[in-house]
């Protein structure tokens, strides 16, 4: 219902208090020019070339880690569970004991 009637809205306002504020992304002027040499890229420069083989080498840290440490862990857990198997089959052989010592 609200919008059949906003047609009939537009036509009160008249045109001259619609203020067009519209600028296309070509109309501003670049904020440095490309011949000027400034101190921030004279010394981002220098550290660009390190940027790649830093990452590479974070990256690959971070990747042995990870994989050092999914290891370990899946180690752990086999031996926490060879541990707990061997505690079972300790006690069923008991139980079997027990069990047969009494009939």
């Amino acid at each position: 219902m609200l919008f059949r009637h906003l047609p009939l809205l537009r036509a009160r306002i008249p045109s001259s208090t619609i203020i067009h504020n519209r600028r296309t992304l070509a109309s501003s002027a670049p904020r440095w020019n490309a011949n000027e040499s400034s101190a921030y890229r004279e010394g981002m420069a220098r550290y660009k070339l390190f940027v790649g083989p830093f990452a590479k080498v974070f990256l690959g840290a971070i990747f042995t880690y990870q994989m050092l440490y999914w290891t370990w862990l899946k180690l752990e857990m086999n031996e926490s569970k060879y541990e707990k198997n061997q505690e079972v089959a300790a006690l069923e052989q008991k139980a079997k004991e027990l069990t047969g010592a009494q009939k």
